[in-house]
């Protein structure tokens, strides 16, 4: 087995017999070392787990590999949003890149196993992050999102595989899923936008999936020079924060 050889979570877990959650425990407390890939979810040495005695030296497993998937582009308007944008978010197995100039923090309904459930966004983050995807979200006005968080579900917040970042400048909505595919539009993540709205109470929203590695470098290359935006590390985070606090003595102080 090459040195180098990486294997994700989802992975560790089915030769290990390990739960997801037990994986995370471990990688947090040090005692699994795991790397963070920038465009994907924790990346876990195999030969760490091989001297961890954690699985054998000869178990064979599927190569770590960008998908080969032909260079294709499909239309999305409207309603479509949630159909096929919003289904590929809860859909995605290592990684969520999302660029948005608007963060709401509506209800979403989630089908899984059969069943249909309804959460808040901020839970429906926490769903993904608990299954080991890496979910990463620059955008403009992330205030009311934030303060809700805060209040009501903080450990999305203070989970590693969570980031948000507040960039000033940030029109663009682009979201990218597993670094396979990217949706490049109109939509904000607002329930009217991409939402389960009927059509007379949405937007009307354009925009196109892309599929490819060729396709899929400009989006990568762009979000990845936004997130990593200078600006935005040194100051406008901590205007951001300055701001989240003022909205917060507000809220409270005109709510009780």
């Amino acid at each position: 087995m090459p040195q180098n050889k990486y294997i994700g979570t989802k992975e560790t877990a089915r030769l290990t017999g390990l739960s997801m959650q037990e994986i995370y425990d471990l990688i947090h407390k040090g005692t699994l070392v795991a790397h963070k890939a920038p465009k994907s979810g924790w990346r876990i040495p195999f030969q760490v787990l091989v001297d961890l005695n954690l699985i054998k030296e000869e178990e064979e497993i599927p190569m770590l590999e960008v998908s080969q998937i032909e260079d294709r582009v499909s239309y999305v308007a409207d309603e479509e949003h949630y159909s096929q944008v919003f289904k590929l978010m809860s859909e995605v197995k290592h990684s969520l890149k999302i660029a948005s100039a608007n963060l709401k923090n509506f209800s979403v309904t989630v089908e899984s196993d059969g069943t249909t459930e309804t959460l808040r966004l901020c839970d429906f983050f926490m769903s993904l992050v608990e299954r080991g995807v890496h979910v990463q979200i620059v955008c403009m006005k992330p205030f009311g999102f934030y303060l809700y968080a805060k209040e009501n579900c903080p450990q999305l917040l203070e989970n590693p595989l969570f980031e948000l970042r507040c960039n000033e400048h940030n029109h663009m909505k682009v979201f990218i899923f597993d670094d396979e595919c990217a949706y490049v539009g109109s939509a904000n993540i607002t329930d009217a936008a991409i939402g389960k709205r009927t059509s007379g109470n949405r937007n009307h929203e354009a925009g196109l999936l892309l599929w490819g590695a060729d396709l899929m470098q400009s989006p990568l290359q762009h979000f990845e020079k936004v997130w990593n935006d200078p600006g935005i590390l040194k100051s406008s985070w901590k205007r951001f924060a300055t701001k989240a606090k003022e909205l917060d003595k507000e809220i409270k102080g005109r709510f009780g």
